[in-house]
């Protein structure tokens, strides 16, 4: 779940960005968080766990 967090960040904000310092970069992350927090999404497992192989 987290590489998938961080590779949708990455598609949606980082791409292309250019940001002037390390805290401009800062300040555009923590406002991609606020951003995503404003409407969180349930996410909801799509398997049971007895059809889960180990």
């Amino acid at each position: 779940m987290i590489e998938s967090f961080f590779g949708k960040m990455t598609k949606q904000m980082l791409r292309g960005i250019r940001v002037k310092s390390k805290q401009e970069l800062i300040g555009r992350i923590y406002l991609y968080f606020k951003e995503i927090n404003a409407g969180p999404v349930i996410y909801h497992w799509k398997y049971k766990m007895d059809e889960i192989t180990v």
